[in-house]
């Protein structure tokens, strides 16, 4: 998967920098709202753990995907979550998971435009690791 991250960035011009918030749409979302509920025991696509270098290497800030962020079922034995696992301990990178990227990833394709300023504000919850959140792009 590093290698279509790569991919992405030469097709749409751009490259994953220092600081950065990497979205990833997986397309997983668009196919539940045609095809109605997954089944999760089926599994489900997400970055590999592959991707780890890689996103230490670039310094991202933030991850975000239509997924959960992992590969389910778990690649390995030890380890359930690597991305979250590595990413959150290790690298201190955020995660967004589940994101609704459909309306976003249309707004890009019609402006042909792959960068643009994300906020995004929690709620001030304590004694927590997650919180709902409503991300803005700003163009």
């Amino acid at each position: 998967m590093p290698d279509d991250i790569l991919a992405a960035e030469e097709r749409c011009g751009f490259k994953v920098e220092e600081g950065d918030v990497l979205l990833i749409r997986t397309g997983q979302l668009h196919r539940r709202n045609v095809e109605g509920p997954v089944d999760r025991s089926a599994g489900s696509t997400a970055c590999q753990a592959a991707c780890l270098p890689l996103f230490h290497e670039r310094d991202i800030a933030m991850l975000g995907s239509d997924t959960g962020n992992d590969v389910n079922p778990p690649q390995y034995s030890r380890v359930a979550s690597p991305i979250h696992q590595v990413s959150i301990v290790a690298m201190g990178v955020w995660i967004l998971d589940n994101a609704n990227l459909e309306d976003l990833a249309e707004a890009c394709r019609q402006r042909n435009r792959w960068e643009f300023m994300l906020s995004i504000g929690p709620l001030a919850l304590h004694n927590t690791t997650g919180s709902p959140v409503n991300p803005i792009a700003i163009f």
